[in-house]
């Protein structure tokens, strides 16, 4: 947060197989001994009650929808122009291009605006709100932590032509950190959605021991689904992704990136941005989900610039702390780019 002068961070660390919440911080932190009123917005848990619109992180909801109703696999060919328009607004790629001829595994490693909506139209809005609301957006995780919030997930009559499109890539609607990282965690555990657990048993006064039961997972995509897009999400942490500070030598990462503008709650609008990075290793068998997200970044902004380093860090350190192997397998080669 200060090498980025953010005016806030967040890290969830989770178990993707038991949903097992192994780290939640914040930044800036507070003195409980001497709480000031500039400490006010410190004092609540910003994983689980800050919503933010999430970003290009969002696009893993659109394209998993998309696969798993067999509209796309990872080499399906589209044709990206330089802007198109949906519901009177222009929408472009973070970076400029002329006409591009990328698979659907290239929309995702260089996280393409434009090829997301195609797949998302592809999909259309009902099953799209399906979709993000089987992620467990919209919606309550289910860990018991107080003040939780929801994020806001309007229905899909009720989008505006713009907002049908921009959902599609996390900006329209918004997520709280854990929602996100529950979302990822979601497609390491091979499609099947766990229930985050923060407290794992509780010893009352008499010394019996009660443990947190682990909720029955619900199956969202199918593994498949799940495989393809691990796959997909591998190229993000490489250089021809937007997140090679993501990697972790000796380990498989598949992740995201997300750089998503902020919403001005003062005066409306939009101002500054939020970045993030979410992704899970080894990736071919994962182990652990790390997400983090900054808020505000002033030195650089973009996901894969500012968070993916730190998920760098932050995943290297849990790896080698819960002893996880390297793994052996190697990925196969996807297509990105037709032009090259």
């Amino acid at each position: 947060m200060r090498s980025s002068e953010a005016d806030g961070g967040t890290v969830v660390v989770m178990d993707p197989r038991t949903g097992d919440v192994l780290a939640m911080a914040d930044a800036p932190e507070f003195d409980p001994r001497n709480i000031t009123p500039r400490d006010q917005p410190a004092l609540g848990n910003r994983s689980t009650r800050d919503a933010y619109e999430p970003g290009s992180v969002n696009k893993v909801i659109t394209m998993a929808a998309a696969l798993d109703r067999g509209l796309i696999t990872s080499e399906t060919p589209l044709t990206i122009p330089p802007s198109i328009i949906r519901g009177g607004v222009r929408i472009k790629d973070s970076e400029e291009h002329g006409v591009e001829h990328l698979t659907t595994a290239g929309v995702l490693a260089r996280s393409s605006n434009i090829g997301t909506v195609e797949i998302a139209e592809r999909v259309g809005r009902p099953a799209l709100e399906q979709a993000l609301r089987a992620f467990g957006l919209g919606a309550k995780t289910g860990l018991g932590f107080p003040g939780e919030g929801t994020g806001l997930l309007p229905p899909a009559k009720d989008w505006s032509g713009s907002q049908a499109a921009t959902i599609s890539y996390g900006q329209g609607m918004s997520a709280t950190a854990l929602q996100m990282a529950s979302v990822y965690a979601t497609v390491a555990n091979g499609g099947v959605r766990v229930t985050p657990r923060l407290v794992d048993a509780v010893t009352g006064p008499d010394g019996t021991v009660q443990v947190t039961p682990h909720p029955p997972g619900q199956r969202v995509i199918s593994a498949q689904t799940a495989a393809t897009l691990s796959r997909m999400l591998e190229t993000v942490a490489t250089n021809e992704g937007t997140a090679p500070l993501a990697e972790v030598p000796g380990y498989r990462v598949a992740g995201k990136t997300g750089t998503a503008y902020r919403p001005d709650p003062v005066h409306g609008g939009y101002e500054g941005y939020t970045s993030s990075f979410i992704g899970f290793a080894p990736a071919d068998d994962p182990k652990v989900v790390v997400e983090v997200v900054l808020d505000n970044p002033k030195k650089g902004y973009f996901g894969g610039q500012v968070a993916a380093p730190v998920f760098q860090g932050v995943m290297s350190f849990a790896l080698t702390t819960l002893g996880v192997p390297q793994p052996t397998t190697k990925p196969s080669p996807l297509v990105l780019d037709l032009d090259k």
